[in-house]
């Protein structure tokens, strides 16, 4: 099945859940009464919960049930599509068999630190002690749970979900300090009638008292719905968290288990699931050849979307077809690996969980470079810098052959805008020319090291080198570049600007010889880098008055009448065939990896047989292209 989805949804809420049947959720337009409890706040939104016949005592914005029923109940005929709402206005049910609990009081806030601040909100945290390092809480928020009032009887086998998702992202962050907030659940899921009310504490003590950069919500469920207080939870959360730049939140686009319908399965997202609102990442997991994550079981999977032969219903179910544990939409942003991995002697996780949790990871290594993006610039900057694969499914089963393509921006509704690299989108937010080289690589770039990867790396090490010596111009655009890398992200005329340059370096680095920069009169390019510097200094506003002295000093620097000798000279150094695999280790480039490194930099090796072959570049940069013995010129 493709783009279409008949949810039904026929489980009634649980005695847990239905102690709060016909309480609402209000948010308050002033002062609150005096017999509301309070639910979340963060920035202009408060949230209380208001028992029934209460909501009125005090003005508010919105009133929204609590316990709302939901479309989709078998035979009703009232099933919800990609674009309904899940929730309906209100639910009918008999007295509450327990008294409504209060919610959990507001976590602690927290201490102003130096590192990147990642929250992490699962329903299970056991085994702790399996962490590398130090975590704060778990803080319990929300709306509590039968499981808060007694001890599990039999001691937890193995990490929680929560517990395994934040080992992996401090498994690829190791600066971070990680944060848990713990909803409650049953059987290790969120309650689908209460996880509305749940997300929006958690998000709200997240962003709002803990001062969260970034949320990790590695779950996803159709059948929860998205009401209105948790939306303007998380739009408050864009706009208010991190002083104004907005928190980033993550989720895993889940899997196709509760997307039930009449007829076939569908791993179409919901217009109203979480991972579809515009304030959250949707996140897709992948192979390792960057292909939308499918298995193979050898089990029967009976249905049209998985007979892999083409019979359909004339022919019996076959076995080992494809099946996903991803959904797709155009809310999804990015993938990352969603193979089964270890990533520590007891930390284990798969499928779009960990998907999600690389890329909160790499959200905050991106973060520990430049502070000062937005969390629209971030998601623009971790799309930019993604890697493409060849193949976005060549896989048989649900949803094969559907979405398979990339539309003008380059999203796909299956992996968004490509495999986050976590490395690619450092450099790039530390340096503009550096996004340029890698916003205007080929795409797909093919199974080895990208060529545009190492020309940013070459660049960056460069520059560096400069400042050292030391450079005052060098030290100067190391000072801006952090600023116009964001400018880039925001203003079309820049990205315009810089991205001309960066494929005139591209162009040359790819069929020129490092010593043809040397001996050329390079006039021409020197105004071209003026008008850059000219176009980022206009886009700039009144406020960015460092930034454009640093541009006045580039530009006066570019006045000089040996400026075209200069800049031809530090190109050809930068680009130097033995500086670029300086780095590399023997000559060699070094390998990339869909996932970012667990440490810093350093690089796995792959073996020639792997998968990304030997890890050499198609071409090096600056080696002239292989020509056949006979050439055919045009006459001149």
């Amino acid at each position: 099945m493709g783009y279409q989805r008949e949810l039904e949804w026929n489980e009634p809420p649980s005695p847990d859940e239905r102690r709060y049947a016909r309480w609402t959720v209000v948010r308050a337009a002033g002062a609150p009464a005096a017999s509301w409890w309070p639910l979340a706040r963060i920035g202009a939104v408060d949230l209380y919960l208001a028992a029934p016949g209460r909501a009125q005592e005090a003005p508010s914005l919105s009133v929204t049930p609590l316990i709302a029923g939901k479309r989709g109940r078998r035979g009703s005929g009232d099933y919800a599509g990609v674009d309904g709402d899940l929730q309906t206005d209100g639910f009918d049910a008999a007295a509450a068999p327990v008294a409504p609990a209060r919610p959990h009081s507001f976590p602690p806030v927290a201490i102003g630190s130096d590192a990147i601040r990642v929250a992490v909100v699962d329903v299970s945290f056991d085994k702790l002690a399996a962490l590398p390092s130090a975590i704060e809480g778990p803080m319990r928020v929300g709306l509590p749970g039968d499981e808060d009032d007694f001890e599990s009887a039999r001691p937890p086998l193995a990490p929680g979900h929560g517990t395994a998702m934040a080992g992996v992202v401090l498994a690829e962050c190791p600066g971070a300090c990680v944060g848990l907030f713990q909803i409650a659940g049953v059987a290790e899921a969120a309650r689908p009638y209460l996880a509305p009310a749940d997300l929006a504490a958690a998000v709200a003590a997240a962003v709002g008292v803990w001062h969260a950069d970034v949320v990790l919500i590695a779950m996803s469920d159709g059948a929860w719905g998205t009401p209105r207080y948790l939306r303007e939870v998380l739009r408050e959360a864009a706009r208010c968290g991190r002083r104004g730049r907005g928190a980033s939140i993550f989720c895993s686009v889940g899997d196709p288990s509760r997307n039930h319908v009449r007829q076939d399965d569908s791993a179409a997202l919901g217009a109203d699931d979480l991972a579809s609102q515009p304030w959250v990442h949707a996140v897709a997991a992948c192979d390792s050849q960057g292909g939308w994550y499918r298995v193979y079981p050898g089990y029967e999977c009976p249905g049209p979307a998985n007979d892999a032969w083409g019979a359909g219903e004339l022919c019996s179910p076959r076995t080992g077809n494809g099946a996903t544990y991803n959904r797709l939409g155009p809310a999804v942003a990015l993938a990352a690996l969603g193979e089964p991995r270890r990533w520590s002697e007891h930390i284990a996780s798969d499928d779009s969980s960990q998907a999600s949790a690389v890329v909160a990871a790499a959200a905050a290594r991106v973060l520990q470079k430049n502070r000062d993006l937005s969390v629209v610039e971030l998601r623009a900057l971790l799309a930019l810098t993604a890697d493409v694969p060849g193949a976005v499914d060549g896989g048989r089963g649900l949803a094969a052959g559907a979405f398979d393509a990339r539309d003008r921006l380059g999203h796909n509704f299956k992996i968004g805008h490509g495999v986050v690299n976590a490395r690619a989108a450092r450099l790039a937010a530390a340096d503009p020319v550096c996004l340029a080289l890698l916003a205007t690589r080929a795409v797909p770039e093919g199974r080895n090291e990208s060529p545009a990867l190492e020309l940013a790396r070459a660049w960056q090490l460069a520059v560096r080198r400069a400042a050292r010596r030391p450079n005052p111009l060098a030290r100067a655009y190391l000072r801006l570049a952090g600023r116009v890398s964001r400018l880039f992200l925001t203003s079309l005329s820049v990205q315009e600007a810089l991205c001309w340059l960066a494929r005139h370096v591209r162009a040359l680095s790819e069929s020129a010889t490092w010593s043809f920069w040397q001996g050329q009169d390079h006039g021409a390019l020197i105004e071209r880098i003026r008008h850059t510097c000219e176009t980022v200094r206009e886009a700039l506003g009144p406020e960015d008055g460092a930034t454009t002295a640093g541009l006045q000093l580039v530009e006066a620097a570019l006045a000089h009448p040996e400026a075209g000798a200069a800049v031809g000279t530090f190109l050809a150094t930068a680009f130097h065939p033995g500086g670029m695999t300086q780095h590399g280790g023997k000559g060699e480039p070094r390998a990339t990896a869909l996932t970012s490194d667990a440490v810093g930099d350093r690089h796995r090796r792959r073996r020639p047989g792997s998968a990304y072959g030997g890890g050499g570049l198609e071409r090096p940069p600056f080696a002239r292209p292989s020509l056949p013995r006979s050439v055919h010129r045009s006459p001149r």
